[in-house]
């Protein structure tokens, strides 16, 4: 069984405050700290729905992948820090990384025991790296979250836009 851990999220969030205010229609700054939350809730949301990591972040993967190859879970991967396996941190010259989509650490040789791959993953370290459809997708969620704050309201009918979930589609992680 593999474990993923966040070890260090991202810096900054795929759409700024004011990106959001104005999808929302928010002409004041009192709720500039609820929509910062709401936009991280919305690209959590997003990264858990794709198994992607949107803007730059480390993680850490741990897994008996039986002497073999180890799939990386969050994708796109940029860069892996470390690899180490019951005998400890590994030299480079004794796993090779296949990065970007699909993943995946293998051993020179085997590896032994449980694995620990540091990685980061993500499109990028800035906004403008994440595509517009996922943009796009986090700024309505986000307009939503604001506009419909309780977690029911009585005596309304309410119809969710499907277009908004497609913009999520081709960016969802296939198992291999």
């Amino acid at each position: 069984m593999m474990r993923s851990t966040l070890v260090a999220p991202p810096s900054v969030e795929p759409v700024s405050v004011a990106e959001a205010k104005v999808q929302a229609v928010i002409e004041h700054d009192e709720h500039d700290d609820m929509v910062s939350r709401l936009i991280m809730a919305a690209r959590q949301e997003a990264e858990q729905l794709t198994g992607r990591a949107l803007i730059t972040q480390t993680w850490q993967q741990r897994g008996n992948p039986h002497g073999g190859t180890l799939e990386l879970r969050r994708w796109p991967a940029l860069e892996v820090v470390s690899v180490s396996d019951s005998r400890g941190e590994l030299p480079t010259t004794e796993w090779a990384a296949q990065l970007g989509e699909s993943p995946v650490v293998e051993p020179v040789d085997r590896f032994e025991g449980l694995v620990t791959v540091v990685y980061k993953a993500g499109y990028g370290a800035e906004p403008e790296d994440v595509p517009a459809p996922i943009r796009q997708w986090i700024l309505a969620t986000a307009a939503s979250l604001y506009e419909h704050r309780e977690r029911a309201v009585a005596g309304t009918i309410t119809a969710k836009h499907d277009f908004l979930d497609g913009l999520l589609d081709t960016y969802v992680v296939q198992p291999v």
